[in-house]
């Protein structure tokens, strides 16, 4: 598998947004209730909702909101896409809203159990020496795909990551930080947007509709762009029946 020649990144990024492109109806159907129900939820839950926008938010505030959507959001919607991913590359059509939504419902169990093993790790990791901290975080990166793709679970989606990503780290790495950056640039420009609007009617809760909004467009991204690098790491080309 190694021996193959590495895909460029733009590659990669223009096969992410032909999908996303392709299947934008199913993406935004299934993530938005997630994205929705869990930053509405977050924010009525702080007293955000009905709070203006100079309120000062506790630390403790923003490490909720942050683990909501490392816990919950991120491997949620990711499990989903990467099923969606997966059927429409071993069917060659379309995933259908509910089959995608009822198989991530299954496996969010599962997937949030990866997650927390991957963030006990990379903390560990962090606290020890910074370096080891981040070579687990990318090379454990793809737990929840292993989970969908494979049926990995526990330490073994962990291993299953590790070696799709051995020898290709920091070509891995470079992937990573790509659709991450793409959808910081896009989440940036719409906080902007909505925080400025939030200024001028003094409503922290169009913050939280601004979060909504970009998370419901970002996440799928890069769920779908870390999913097919995924499927080629494993030595499966993606657009064809291997999986």
């Amino acid at each position: 598998m190694n021996a193959q020649p590495l895909t460029p990144i733009r590659e990669i990024l223009r096969r992410t947004l032909a999908f996303y492109r392709a299947h934008a109806r199913l993406i935004l159907i299934v993530t938005f209730p997630v994205v929705a129900f869990v930053d509405v939820t977050i924010g009525a839950g702080l007293g955000e909702l009905t709070a203006g926008v100079h309120k000062k938010v506790p630390l403790a505030d923003g490490y909720i909101t942050i683990a909501a959507g490392y816990f919950v959001t991120v491997p949620l919607v990711t499990v989903m896409l990467a099923r969606a991913v997966v059927i429409d590359v071993r069917s060659g059509s379309t995933a259908t809203i509910s089959a995608v939504a009822e198989q991530g419902l299954d496996l969010f169990l599962p997937a949030l159990v990866v997650v927390v093993i991957v963030a006990t790790a990379v903390l560990c990791g962090l606290f020890i020496l910074i370096v080891p901290g981040i070579y687990v975080a990318v090379s454990w990166y793809f737990v929840v795909q292993a989970v969908a793709v494979d049926g990995h679970r526990g330490f073994g989606a962990a291993m299953a990551s590790a070696a799709a990503v051995r020898g290709r780290w920091w070509h891995t790495a470079g992937i990573l930080i790509s659709l991450q950056l793409l959808a910081a640039i896009a989440n940036a420009l719409v906080t902007s947007a909505f925080e400025a609007l939030a200024t001028a009617v003094n409503s922290a809760a169009v913050v939280i509709a601004g979060n909504v909004l970009i998370d419901t467009i970002a996440l799928p991204f890069v769920a779908i762009g870390a999913t097919l690098y995924y499927l080629e790491l494993r030595g499966r080309p993606t657009g064809t029946a291997q999986v």
